[in-house]
């Protein structure tokens, strides 16, 4: 397996990060991965007959060649066959609306949208698939796409309040509404309306989304046993049945389930640094 992923150097308010996976056809994916709900949209560009999948337990979204996996608020199974190659730009929860306002009302969808072709076309994605041996070169690939396209933030005061809202979940971990809105100096409506506009979500879900992702990367990194009525109280839960209440219903296990297994993801197929 080939696998790496690096942030896009001068875009870091667009893109997360980018990335690259191979898996030959003798190696296997074992366990299968899950992807907990996710306020980043997945642009995955792969070869034109290579399937995907995506089952959230009650509906499949499936297809083949590149595509766009948009925010959503399930746990995914990924269920891949090898052998396998992507590359793959993982957006920031606001960096859709800078790139399509039609990208924004998209949530809980995973295919080729139109609105992907002109900044995004056959002859773009083939140019990438000639630097997957050199990293840099990929990431400069699109870089330069991005910079031929005049991508640049958007001035609109919604967009500004999305972006300080969410940098502010990231960095400071702010995970109540009225905290959130008192930090960006607005009303708790201005800030919902606002954020929905941009991102396509209610505050509501992005903070239940980031703090089930915060718990995650906290078990994981867990060596030694847990004290989980502290850890209920580190994340806002009023006990321990609460929390683990709560983990049962998102992600379809208990914590002990997914310590033995680790087979739970942030981002497709990334890890947890």
């Amino acid at each position: 397996m080939i696998a790496w992923k690096l942030p896009l150097e001068g875009y870091e308010w667009l893109v997360h990060q980018v990335w690259y996976l191979q898996v030959e056809q003798d190696e296997q994916i074992d366990p299968k991965p899950h992807l907990i709900p996710n306020a980043r949209a997945h642009l995955l560009f792969t070869p034109e007959q290579q399937s995907y999948s995506y089952d959230d337990g009650k509906r499949v979204l499936s297809g083949s060649g590149s595509h766009l996996l948009t925010a959503n608020d399930q746990l995914l199974l990924l269920d891949d066959q090898p052998p396998l190659k992507r590359i793959g730009v993982t957006f920031r929860p606001e960096a859709l609306y800078c790139l399509s306002a039609e990208g924004v009302q998209s949530t809980n969808q995973c295919q080729w949208f139109d609105w992907l072709t002109p900044l995004f076309d056959q002859t773009f994605q083939q140019s990438l698939w000639m630097t997957t041996d050199e990293p840099k070169l990929l990431l400069e690939k699109i870089k330069q796409q991005l910079d031929r396209l005049h991508i640049q933030p958007s001035q609109s005061n919604a967009f500004k309040l999305a972006q300080k809202s969410v940098a502010l979940v990231e960095s400071q971990h702010v995970l109540e509404i009225e905290s959130l809105a008192q930090h960006c100096a607005c009303s708790r409506r201005t800030l919902e309306r606002s954020f929905k506009k941009v991102t396509g979500l209610s505050v509501k879900q992005y903070l239940q989304m980031m703090r089930l992702e915060q718990m995650i990367i906290a078990i994981y990194q867990q060596e030694e046993e847990i004290d989980w009525t502290e850890f209920s109280q580190q994340f806002g839960f009023s006990d321990q049945s609460h929390l683990i209440r709560t983990l049962k219903q998102q992600l379809r296990k208990t914590p002990s389930n997914y310590l033995r297994k680790r087979d739970l993801t942030i981002d497709i197929y990334g890890d947890f640094e």
